[in-house]
Parts: C-alpha cells; structure tokens; sequence
C-alpha cells in the first residue's frame, strides 16, 4: 500500500507540475521563467520580512559597471594594487588596448570639451586613427597630419594630464585647435583694423592743406556740416560780427566824410568843434585797413613789335637750314 501511495503522489504531483507548465511557463524564456519562479518564492515561501521592496529583485551588477567604474585612461601602480576582481578585469581589459594613436570625440568642441580613449583590436586592423582620421564619426583619409596634445582630464576625483598622440584630417584639425584658431583669427583681425587706421590717417594727413588758415577753415566747415541748426545760428552771428568789421569802400568812406563836413559847416560856430570830435571818434571807431598796392602790369600797354614780312621770315628759315 506503500508503494501504491507513492505512485498515486508521484502521479499526481507530476500531472499537477505539467499543468502548471502549461499554464504559467509554457510560451516564456529562460530569462522569464526564471524572473518568475525568484518572485514566486519571495512572494509565497520566502519568511521574516513583509517589506515589499524584499520582493523585488535586487540590482545586478554586471561586468560592465565594474569596468565602467574601474578603468583608467593611464593606469599607475596604485590602480593596480588593489586586489579586487573587478581592479583586475580592468587591468585586462586595459593591457588589451593599443596605445600608439588615439581616437578623440569633437562632439563638443566649441566648449573646448574633447574627449579620448584608446584603439581597440578592431579599429588597429581597420586603420582607424593611423590611416584613417581619429575622430569620431569621421572617415576621411586624406591629408592627414599628426598631433601631440596635452589632454587634461578628471579621473576618479582627480586632475591628470598626459601627451596623447592623434591622426586627424584638416577639417578635424580645425576643431581640434577650435579657441586657438579664434584667438589668431581675432588677433588678425585687430592688426588688419590697426593697419587700415594708420592708412586712414596717413592719407588724411596727405590730403590735408599745408596752410593753417586753410586747415583752420576746413575744420570750420566740417564743423558747421556736423553742428546742424545751432551751429548754423552761430556762423551767422560770426558772420554778421565780421561784416561789420569789414572797411567800407573808398568811395563810400570819401561820402560819408563829406556829408559830415557838410553838416558841421552849416551849423553854428559853436557846433564846429563838436563836429571835430565826432569825426575824430569815427575814425577811431572804424577798423585799421591794411592796404596792399595794386598790381596795374595788366593794363600798361607793351612795346610795339616791327612787322616782319613773308620774304624776310624765308630767308630767316632757309638761313638756318643751311648753315
């Protein structure tokens, strides 16, 4: 009876673990069905603790992340020392790398932000970094030169620095050296306005009148064109202010000095002293003129030329061709 009971629960267990089968696991991965049974166990067999963050999974942690976090873009004795599994994964992986030529990451270099690493076995065979361009995402192969940077970077907490040496094309060189070329280009461009500035002043100076009445006049000018309505209301008053210190004519001057001795003959005896006075007081009012004589060389009459006839000019011609 024994025996029979053992049958009829092995039976029944096995029929029981295929319906299951078919019913729960049936249809998934390896991956899920183990998923599944781990949270079937903590849900209905695991004890001393009803936590539900005891039900979920723990976090794994996978050979990525300790290498991720352990990996040194130049490792020293220090890195090495420590005597982890995952100090010495990095330490593999690190001595597996090819450390001639790097490949750099332009993505931010306007910020002046690069970012390197070394060459894998792939991109040595494929040429990728010696042969062809060391940047990333760029395949060119043409005019290539080579470089040796100071790369400075912060590892693990700490400021380090190390010559790397990269193969990149022009146009890679061009980001490569991006604040440098703008610091030259804007030095450039200072010297090239400096030396348009000097040239500016060099011309003007040349154009410039040699006379300091003439310079002074411009300068009145170019002063009057920038002063606008103020400036053109103070020329007037200048000019009205000059106009009358201007001399009358001769003529003029002759008149108005008769019409006064006129006036003074007329009047009383007693009035010829005051007329006296009056007119010494207008010329002293009057401006001193200074006078310059007068060049009348255009309108003396010149000497009679002899009129010389038709003959004797001939003669005069033949004359000296023949002697």
């Amino acid at each position: 009876m024994a025996q029979l009971g053992d049958v009829r629960r092995a039976a029944f267990g096995s029929a029981q673990g295929a319906q299951y089968y078919r019913n729960n696991l049936l249809g998934m991965t390896a991956a899920e069905r183990h998923k599944k049974l781990v949270n079937d166990y903590l849900t209905y067999y695991a004890r001393g603790s009803d936590d539900s963050s005891a039900k979920e999974s723990a976090p794994i942690r996978t050979d990525a992340d300790a290498l991720r976090e352990h990996h040194r873009f130049i490792r020293s004795d220090a890195d090495d020392d420590h005597g982890g599994w995952e100090a010495r994964l990095a330490k593999r992986y690190y001595d597996r790398l090819f450390k001639e030529y790097a490949i750099v990451d332009l993505s931010y270099y306007k910020q002046s932000k690069l970012g390197m690493r070394w060459r894998t076995q792939k991109e040595v065979m494929s040429g990728k970094g010696q042969f062809v361009c060391g940047a990333k995402g760029c395949e060119a192969g043409d005019g290539l030169c080579s470089y040796e940077v100071n790369f400075a970077y912060q590892e693990a907490g700490e400021r380090k620095q190390a010559l790397v040496k990269l193969r990149v094309c022009p146009g890679c060189a061009f980001k490569l050296n991006y604040r440098k070329e703008k610091q030259l280009q804007k030095a450039a461009d200072a010297a090239a306005a400096r030396k348009r500035k000097r040239e500016q002043e060099q011309e003007q100076e040349e154009l410039a009148p040699r006379d300091p009445l003439v310079r002074q006049a411009l300068e009145y000018v170019q002063r009057f064109a920038q002063g606008g309505e103020d400036e053109a209301a103070r020329a007037a008053a200048e000019l009205e202010r000059a106009a009358g210190d201007v001399a009358p004519p001769p003529a003029a001057a002759a008149a108005a000095g008769a019409a006064g001795d006129g006036g003074s003959g007329s009047g009383p005896s007693g009035g010829g002293g005051a007329g006296v006075e009056g007119q010494q007081q207008q010329q002293l009012a009057q401006p001193a003129v200074i006078t310059l004589p007068a060049d009348n060389s255009v309108w003396e009459s010149k000497p009679a030329q002899e009129a010389v006839s038709v003959e004797e000019e001939m003669d005069a011609y033949f004359e000296g061709l023949f002697l």
